[in-house]
């Protein structure tokens, strides 16, 4: 059989083939090497009288390829925060004390009443504006309005006073 420099120019485009057949978006050098790796071992282990070579170049480079894909999510999801795990740490820790209660106050002054109630649900019950809009008998959309303006007036005066 030839070299393995020979083989690799041979079956290169099969490894970029795989990439785009495999939908692989993201680290192409890293699957590069993978199917380049793959195509090592298979020119390795290749047994001429098993058949011909090409049909199982493809199936090592596919598998190497799928291999490294499940081992490397697998290492994502055990490295990756699960959101309902993070908050569920947040609300354990103590209460994080970004804005006293006075500059609450002086804050909520410069909102309209409807703003202010949408001001101090979110701030001091925490409640979402899904929540705020049910128990106020208003719709969601109102109580959007009420937040965008709030804090296009909170924008504008934070700035400039709390230094």
């Amino acid at each position: 059989m030839n070299t393995f420099d020979e083989v690799f120019a041979q079956f290169e485009p099969m490894i970029f083939h795989m990439i785009k057949k495999l939908n692989i978006r993201q680290d192409h050098e890293v699957f590069i090497q993978e199917g380049m790796l793959s195509l090592w071992h298979a020119w390795e282990k290749f047994d001429p009288a098993q058949g011909e070579f090409a049909p199982y170049a493809y199936q090592c480079i596919r598998g190497g390829m799928l291999t490294y894909m499940r081992s490397d999510n697998r290492r994502k999801e055990r490295e990756s925060v699960h959101s309902e795990e993070f908050w569920d740490m947040r609300e354990d820790a103590a209460p994080d004390p970004a804005f006293p209660y006075e500059t609450l106050q002086i804050c909520a002054r410069l909102l309209t009443p409807t703003q202010q109630k949408w001001f101090w649900l979110t701030f001091e019950k925490d409640l979402s504006v899904a929540q705020i809009a049910e128990q106020e008998g208003v719709s969601v959309s109102a109580v959007k309005k009420w937040k965008k303006g709030a804090v296009t007036k909170l924008k504008a005066f934070l700035p400039n006073h709390l230094e």
